[in-house]
């Protein structure tokens, strides 16, 4: 699907959860789903927060047998963990999950918080504007995966280019993306053969599992270079959503500085708002299923549209308004067996980013008009393809300056 709204891919693009803008597909008011054909079958588009939760739960829908027909399909795609069902799932994700883990992404957040103040750092002194996504989101969320998954410093920026070849341009033929992971797969190998400079993180630990017998070769490089499909473009991405969000409604980005405890709210309600993840994955029916009295053939197709879910109406009180004041029931990150696995990174590294903008340049703003950027808008990702953004050099804070401020502003003993 291209980007059916025009260009729009603000905040009107789920306003008023206009479904036909969403899908360029007829569905009818007060229905929780609509269908549209999808290769020669049906696809259910889930529009509703409670359907589609139980839809994402719902083990009667598969993603492996969808992925197994989809080809041509490369080493690191045969075991991305997004394309397995339990009991394979269950395995891989059992290896990997533990460096995922809530405790190891709290562990990481002094260096990515380092690593956003080093990149302030570069992009202010290059001038008061910049180009925020290429500057800043990207090369904060793909150094903090490199760290955490122990990828060689001196391997980083090959292993970066790879990653985001494979990624591709919108529309980009599924030739191109296959292409792009085998040269991503093959420079994934060399990283873990090296012994003079080995691996660290999970990396190292993927290789132990080989040296166990937990993996087979396929399996250990597989697995490896499916790490670096796309987990560190959305977080990009959705950092970018997140600070447009903010520096669009004058005082918000200022206001996380003055009162740090509406960090985690303002993460959430940005990840609600404008999600960078469009679609849910898509999965398969693998035997008759009935949801909200919707008979589903096997066969058919079923995908959850998580930026109107996120507004369902009889979830959110007034679902259009951006609110830092509600509960975080988001379905941004998925949800049940195939919830993302690197969900508590990305809050890290948004609650990161946003912290370290908040403090040393809460007067950020858009340095072109805002219906002039332009959106990159599939059924995988909905994004900024840039942020120009401008600063004042009376409002910048160096990171001393930071410090200082908050040790002043301590509570007394």
């Amino acid at each position: 699907m291209g980007d059916v709204t025009g260009g729009r891919g603000g905040s009107d693009f789920a306003e008023g959860r206009q479904r036909r803008q969403l899908v360029g597909d007829d569905i009818p008011d007060g229905c929780p789903f609509g269908s549209r054909k999808r290769d020669g079958r049906r696809e259910w588009l889930v529009s509703s927060y409670s359907e589609a939760r139980d839809f994402l739960r719902d083990k009667r829908f598969s993603r492996a047998v969808l992925a197994e027909t989809t080809h041509p399909r490369g080493p690191a795609t045969r075991m991305s963990v997004t394309d397995l069902d339990p009991p394979r799932h269950t395995r891989i994700r059992k290896l990997i999950g533990g460096a995922f883990s809530a405790r190891r992404a709290e562990q990481l957040r002094g260096y990515v918080e380092t690593t956003a103040d080093g990149l302030l750092d570069r992009l202010i002194g290059t001038g008061p504007t910049a180009d925020l996504i290429a500057g800043f989101c990207a090369p904060l969320t793909f150094t903090a995966q490199a760290e955490l998954l122990g990828v060689q410093v001196s391997r980083r920026e090959a292993v970066r280019k790879r990653a985001n070849a494979r990624l591709g341009k919108p529309g980009s033929p599924r030739s191109a993306v296959y292409q792009g992971e085998l040269l991503l797969h093959d420079e994934v190998a060399m990283m873990l053969a090296d012994t003079e400079d080995p691996p660290s993180g999970l990396m190292a630990e993927l290789i132990e599992a080989h040296r166990s017998g937990a993996l087979d070769e396929a399996e250990l490089t597989g697995l490896a270079a499916s790490l670096f499909f796309d987990g560190h473009a959305l977080a990009a991405a959705q950092i970018a959503n997140a600070v447009f969000c903010l520096i669009s409604r004058p005082g918000l980005l200022a206001s996380l500085d003055a009162d740090p405890a509406l960090l985690d709210a303002a993460v959430e309600e940005t990840l609600r708002y404008s999600p960078a993840v469009n679609f849910s994955m898509t999965r398969v029916a693998t035997e008759e299923v009935t949801i909200a009295g919707l008979r589903i053939k096997p066969g058919d197709l079923m995908t959850a549209l998580l930026p109107v879910v996120n507004r369902d109406e009889e979830v959110f009180t007034e679902p259009d308004r951006f609110a830092m004041d509600r509960n975080g029931r988001h379905l941004s990150f998925g949800h049940g067996t195939h919830h993302c696995i690197g969900a508590h990174l990305a809050r890290v590294e948004i609650q990161s980013a946003l912290r370290a903008l908040s403090r040393r340049a809460p007067e950020l703003s858009l340095a072109v008009p805002e219906d002039s950027l332009e959106w990159t808008v599939s059924p995988t990702m909905r994004a900024l393809s840039a942020l120009p953004v401008r600063w004042t050099s009376s409002a910048v804070l160096d990171p001393l300056e930071c410090r200082a401020r908050r040790w002043e502003d301590r509570p007394a003993a």
